[in-house]
């Protein structure tokens, strides 16, 4: 029913992050729950106490498989949903040629970082341990990149549509992430490479040593999957915003401010904000939704220059020269949207 409901008021954009990342901890949770279920077995000998997430996938590899496909599938879907959304200008568009770059950058190790993630899956650690190794980093440098030049962009979106303060809160809450992330996974790589990932003794370090330290580099590349569905979630919020601007949204939103102005004349509608009553004179519907997506376009493309949202009207943006601008809007149901 949530996702029905999601897909009614918001399109079916915001559900391909939220799907990957649905889909991604349910995989991770099931993977934990087979392992611990089966009495947290060491599935080869020279396995450390707590093993890897490789190892149970590679003894579950089918539904490894599945659920790195699938994720694979619903995050590429996600940064090619926000390309498109820009271009239509349903999300803050690229102002500046740099922020094309930084998106397509994004896309491109996006890719590069699910087909790691597919083809770590498919070569299991057990019978392929080089090729999934290789291919865990390539996922973690393709995936820890896409996330930063994301960071990047938004980040340079925030500097051309000021009016919009979720782009600066999400860039700084992606790129986070990525550095806890990050972290946790070069903290990961030291404890692996101590005893190569195994619990025997090796000639500098006790098999009592080699088990502590490689349990601690499972138990690091087991954190980084869950934070994983955090990147998810910063996804699904670049997207959000996008259901204010979707048709289906506007004409809802429409047809409730027509059915209800004369009562309480927009005073307490349901956005809590009196959307729309700086528009009394439009008494039809058809006219309010056509006036909320030319707002929309004229603010997703920087064209709306009616001040900087605090009832600074007249004030010149400073790349107003260029026909490059955004300041705030006079509508207050699609601010700091």
């Amino acid at each position: 029913m949530i996702i029905l409901s999601l897909l009614i008021v918001f399109g079916p954009y915001v559900l391909f992050p939220i799907l990957a990342a649905l889909t991604w901890l349910g995989g991770i949770l099931a993977l934990l729950l087979l392992w611990v279920v089966a009495g947290k077995p060491r599935y080869q000998s020279d396995e450390a106490s707590v093993v890897f997430i490789s190892d149970v996938g590679a003894t579950h590899q089918t539904l490894f498989i599945v659920i790195c496909a699938c994720v694979a599938g619903f995050y590429i879907l996600s940064l090619f949903a926000e390309r498109w959304l820009r271009h239509v200008d349903r999300l803050p568009t690229d102002l500046r040629k740099r922020e094309v770059i930084f998106d397509w950058l994004a896309i491109v190790f996006c890719i590069i970082g699910s087909a790691g993630l597919v083809l770590l899956s498919a070569f299991n650690a057990f019978d392929h341990s080089t090729i999934h190794w290789t291919m865990t980093l390539v996922f973690i440098v393709g995936v820890a990149l896409s996330a930063i030049f994301q960071s990047a962009e938004v980040w340079s979106l925030h500097k051309d549509h000021p009016d919009r303060k979720s782009l600066r809160r999400n860039s700084i809450l992606k790129l986070t992430v990525v550095v806890v992330a990050v972290a946790c996974a070069i903290a990961f790589g030291a404890t692996y490479g101590v005893c190569g990932g195994n619990s025997t003794a090796t000639s500098s370090h006790s098999a009592e040593t080699c088990n502590s330290v490689t349990s601690a580099a499972a138990a690091l590349e087991w954190t980084v999957a869950f934070i994983l569905v955090f990147y998810f979630l910063t996804i699904a919020a670049d997207l959000w915003p996008a259901g204010k601007s979707s048709p289906r949204y506007m004409r809802r939103l429409a047809k409730w401010q027509a059915k209800h102005e004369n009562v309480n004349h927009l005073e307490n509608d349901f956005t809590g904000r009196g959307a729309f009553d700086v528009y009394p004179e439009r008494a039809n519907w058809q006219a309010r939704e056509q006036e909320m997506r030319r707002e929309m376009i004229d603010r997703n493309t920087g064209a709306a220059y009616v001040g900087n949202g605090n009832s600074n009207n007249g004030t010149h943006p400073s790349s107003i020269d260029d026909n490059r601008y955004s300041m705030g809007s006079q509508t207050p149901m699609m601010r700091q949207v």
